[in-house]
């Protein structure tokens, strides 16, 4: 069994680096910072596996508890979220309510589940090639299991995650870059295939689906031939 990593570990992770979570291999591809003006801050990697699943991995350190605290988060394109009081859809209004300081809803629902407004926070993100503001609501599902982020930044996207907390004994086998593990393509999603066949030697489901319908459409035009 592959030996656990502790928060110390995890700290010194950068960009090229791999570890384990439950069982999956995963590429560390972009590392950055986050700091408020009341000493919120939190480190935030970006994880990304080898069929191009993405994650965010953060450690929070909130003066309002003690210790530091690791979660997992994953970043929802169009996610629906909607208003209890009302039953409407309010993603595409959240960023401006935000930016422009509007009291935040008291309850949003997201995948048939209640979340309850629980924190504010402002302040700077600094990653490897900028530096933006961001704004961002906190909500807590009734369990405190599930956390809702909705985070407005300065060009006036929004941003949503869904994130829950893991312990940093959930991740192994922490490699450096370099210690002899292929590389993962930055291009996210097409890699994998390409990845699977230099790992295996053979040839990829995609490359045999393709010359399976190849031979179909190619037998289909000879027998149309009479040939």
């Amino acid at each position: 069994m592959a030996d656990t990593l502790t928060g110390e570990q995890l700290e010194t992770l950068r960009e090229g680096d791999r570890i384990t979570y439950y069982g999956v291999r995963w590429q560390v591809f972009d590392y950055s910072t986050y700091t408020d003006p009341k000493n919120y801050a939190t480190e935030e990697w970006l994880l990304r596996s080898t069929t191009g699943k993405e994650y965010y991995l953060l450690k929070e350190i909130d003066p309002a508890s003690t210790g530091e605290r690791w979660y997992i988060a994953e970043e929802l394109p169009t996610p629906k979220i909607i208003d209890p009081t009302t039953q409407t859809d309010v993603l595409t209004s959240l960023a401006g309510s935000i930016r422009s300081a509007q009291p935040p809803y008291l309850q949003l629902q997201l995948f048939n589940r209640l979340y309850q407004f629980e924190s504010k926070t402002e302040g700077t993100y600094e990653s490897d090639d900028s530096t933006q503001q961001r704004i961002t609501w906190d909500y807590w599902d009734e369990a405190h299991l599930w956390n809702l982020a909705l985070e407005a930044w300065s060009n006036a996207k929004l941003v949503v995650y869904s994130t829950r907390e893991v312990q940093p004994e959930n991740f192994s086998e922490h490699r450096k870059e370099g210690e002899g593990i292929p590389k993962f393509s930055q291009t996210g999603i097409g890699a994998p295939f390409i990845l699977q066949t230099k790992l295996s030697g053979g040839i990829s489901r995609r490359t045999q689906f393709l010359m399976a319908w190849g031979l179909v459409i190619g037998g289909f035009f000879l027998m149309m031939m009479g040939i």
